[in-house]
Formats: structure tokens, C-alpha cells, sequence
């Protein structure tokens, strides 16, 4: 009875070399298999071979599995009917069972998990022999897979998507990996070529420019006030612009005695673009012109607004400050009350991102202010509400006839709620 009792808890013991086995290897990162090849010799490279062909790996642990999670259902039950008749078969199956989940599945597989570069290189050369030894069998199931595969129409691939890596990007700050700056970095990397340059310009009645005659001193004196070092410079009409002026240059002038001439002498060629030119685009015309600056346009050839090279580095590091700067308000603010205040002239993708939300980007609605006022029709006064799928948007804040500020009670979090906004 003793060793029929010791031959089921090894048969146990080998399932769970197995699926621990199977975790380890299906775990490893390209990363760690390359640090295990570097650093194991001959072992290491062993692992990597095995790592290079999961599916032959997989189909020799996944046979010895089976057959030792068979061998000890048959030994246990025939043990059982001999000892204890057919009556006590279901007790016997549920103890197997339990056996089995505990030791030869969900504990080794959890240690496989936490020790996989250990578990790999002192399995590898067994995992090796009996790829040899299973050849055959092998190589006859992976057919059978493969024209089933084959038939079902099926096409297996290897591509990484960029929803997959996204998806994997998410789950690593989820569990603690990925720090949240460091996450929303990586996913602005992979959104880079999708934001459209009119979505991160600074629109043209936000623009400072000076008129073409302005001598250079005055212009110096104007540029010093507001901080810019290259300004755009425009003929009689703020939307006509001409031309850029460099703080460098301008400087440079002026100590050669010519500050009285018009900053029309010292301006360069301004880069043209249109709004729904892509960041990445952009970033290449500015490497082949020179340029940091660049006029937006709009479909009808009317200036838009103007971007700068550090308008697409903030798509990907975020805000960046600098001595002179005062620092913008967070695009979103989470109020405390079930209601989000949301600035106007943030992006529509950059709060569907932050809120999860799906707020439509339709045609002059880039901004969560221009999505409201396309919804609305017209010129908003503050406290003016707008009831949409998503929740109701109240108008908070205005300047001039621009919406600056927005409260948003999400649908799902003030269903028949008329509470009070509050301030």
C-alpha cells in the first residue's frame, strides 16, 4: 500500500515540475532570456534555444503533464477499489483533485512565477532529454495542430499590435511597475503620430506678434515684456503674417548700431503648416528648415495660430516651465463633489484619456471648449448648462466670448441628481 501511496504523490510532484516548468519558461521576458544566455553559459543558451520554439516546448510539457496527471488518476483509483471497493471512488477523485489544484498546479506555477530565471536554467536540461526522447510524438501532434489550425482558418501570428503593447503599458501601472508620469510618457509616444498640430497649437488670438515696422529697439523692448524669444511679425493684419523675428538676432543687431531700422530687416522666412498636419510631420519639417516656430493654417489658408517645437515636446513630457512661465492649471480637477472642472482649451483626447471618456472630436471641437460651443450653437453665458450622454457640462468660467472653465457631473455618477454645483 506504502509505495502505490509514494508513487501517487511523486506522479503529483511531476505535475507540478510540470506546470511550473511551463510558467517559468512562458514568463521570461526577451530581456531576462538575454540576461540568462550572458550570464549561465551553455545553460543559458540552452533556455534561450528552448525559449526560440515555445510551441515544441509547451506540447513536451503539456504531454508529460497529462501523463502523469493520468498515471496517478488510474493508480489512485485502482489503490481505492482494491482498498476501499468502488463506493469511495468520488472521495478518492476529490482529494486527487484537490491534490492536484494545490501541489501540482496553482503552488508550483505561483513559485515558477516568482523564481522563472531559477526555475529555467536548473529545468532546461531535463525539459532538453525529453524533447529528444518525445521527438516523434511531437512532431506527430504539432501536424495534427497544424492542419487543424489550417482547417479552422485560423492564421497564427507574432505581431505586436500597438494596442497589445498599449494594453501591456496599462496593466504595468496598474500592478505598480510603471509609475503614472512614466505610463502616460509611453502612451503619448505611441499616440505621437495622431495628434494633428491644430490640437496643440496656441490659437491666434492668444498669439503675441508685432507689426513688420517695428524698429528693433522697440521690439526688444516689447519681447522683454513678455518673455518670447521668437516672435511672429505680420503686414498691417495680425492673420497676415510675414515673417519670424529671433530675440538672438535682433540682439545681434542692435549692439551693431542698428536699432532704429524695422524688424521687417532682421525677420526669417516663417514655416507654413496645416492644422491637420501631424505633430510628427511637423517635427520633421522643423529639422529640415531650421526652425523652432511654425504658422498653423486652416483649410482655407487663414493663419489658425502658431506651434512651436515646445508645444510637441509637452505632447510626450508634459507641461514644461521655465523661470518667466507661471504654471497653467491641470486640464482636469477632480472637485470632491462627483463633479470634474475641466479647462476649456484642454484637448478633447487629452481628457478622454484622463476621465475615460469618449467625447467626440468633431469639425471645430479639438478643445473641450469647442466641442461645448458646436453642442451649444452659441455664445454661452456662465452657469449655462449642457446636458449630453455623457453627463452635464455647466459653464463656469468666460472670457470675453470664450469659455475658460467647465464642471462636469458625470451620468453615471449624479443619475436624477439636481444637488448643488457649488464653486
Amino acid at each position: 500500500m506504502l509505495p502505490r501511496l509514494l508513487t501517487i504523490a511523486a506522479l503529483v510532484a511531476l505535475s507540478g515540475f510540470f506546470s511550473g516548468t511551463e510558467t517559468a519558461f512562458t514568463s521570461l521576458s526577451a530581456a531576462q532570456i538575454h540576461q540568462i544566455r550572458d550570464k549561465w553559459g551553455k545553460r543559458g543558451r540552452m533556455v534561450a534555444a528552448a525559449s526560440e520554439n515555445p510551441e515544441r516546448l509547451l506540447t513536451v510539457v503539456l504531454i508529460g503533464n497529462n501523463v502523469v496527471n493520468i498515471a496517478a488518476s488510474v493508480l489512485a483509483g485502482e489503490f481505492t477499489v482494491r482498498v476501499f471497493g468502488s463506493s469511495a471512488l468520488a472521495v478518492t477523485t476529490a482529494i486527487l483533485t484537490l491534490m492536484v489544484l494545490v501541489f501540482g498546479e496553482v503552488t508550483p506555477k505561483q513559485l515558477a512565477m516568482s523564481h522563472n530565471e531559477a526555475w529555467s536554467v536548473h529545468t532546461v536540461r531535463l525539459i532538453t532529454f525529453l524533447d529528444l526522447i518525445l521527438r516523434p510524438v511531437v512532431w506527430a501532434i504539432a501536424s495534427v495542430v497544424m492542419l487543424l489550425t489550417r482547417l479552422s482558418g485560423a492564421t497564427p501570428s507574432s505581431v505586436v499590435t500597438r494596442e497589445g503593447l498599449l494594453s501591456l503599458v496599462k496593466h504595468a501601472e496598474h500592478v505598480g511597475v510603471l509609475e503614472n508620469s512614466k505610463s502616460r510618457m509611453v502612451k503619448n509616444v505611441f499616440r505621437f503620430g495622431d495628434v494633428t498640430v491644430e490640437s496643440i497649437m496656441t490659437h491666434r488670438t492668444r498669439v503675441f506678434s508685432l507689426e513688420k515696422t517695428v524698429s528693433i529697439e522697440d521690439a526688444l523692448h516689447e519681447i522683454s515684456r513678455h518673455g518670447f524669444s521668437r516672435v511672429p511679425v505680420y503686414d498691417a493684419d495680425p492673420e497676415r503674417i510675414v515673417g519670424i523675428a529671433i530675440l538672438r538676432d535682433l540682439l545681434q543687431r542692435r549692439e551693431q548700431g542698428e536699432g532704429n531700422a524695422p524688424i521687417s530687416t532682421v525677420m526669417v522666412d516663417p514655416i507654413f503648416v496645416p492644422g491637420h498636419r501631424s505633430v510628427e510631420e511637423m517635427l520633421t519639417q522643423f529639422r529640415a528648415e531650421g526652425l523652432n516656430m511654425a504658422v498653423v493654417l486652416d483649410e482655407y489658408g487663414g493663419v489658425s495660430g502658431v506651434v512651436t517645437l515646445e508645444d510637441a515636446i509637452e505632447e510626450i513630457l508634459g507641461e514644461i516651465y521655465d523661470e518667466h512661465e507661471s504654471k497653467h492649471r491641470e486640464p482636469v480637477t477632480d472637485m470632491g463633489d462627483g463633479s470634474v472642472r475641466i479647462m476649456a482649451d484642454a484637448p478633447v483626447y487629452v481628457v478622454n484619456e484622463l476621465l475615460d471618456l469618449e467625447i467626440p472630436d468633431v469639425r471645430g471641437g479639438k478643445t473641450v471648449g469647442g466641442y461645448l460651443m458646436t453642442r451649444i450653437g452659441h455664445i454661452p453665458v456662465v452657469g449655462e448648462e449642457v446636458n449630453t450622454d455623457l453627463g452635464r457640462f455647466v459653464v463656469e468660467a468666460m472670457t470675453g466670448r470664450r469659455i475658460v472653465a467647465v464642471r462636469l457631473r458625470l451620468t453615471t455618477a449624479s443619475e436624477d441628481d439636481d444637488g448643488d454645483w457649488g464653486q
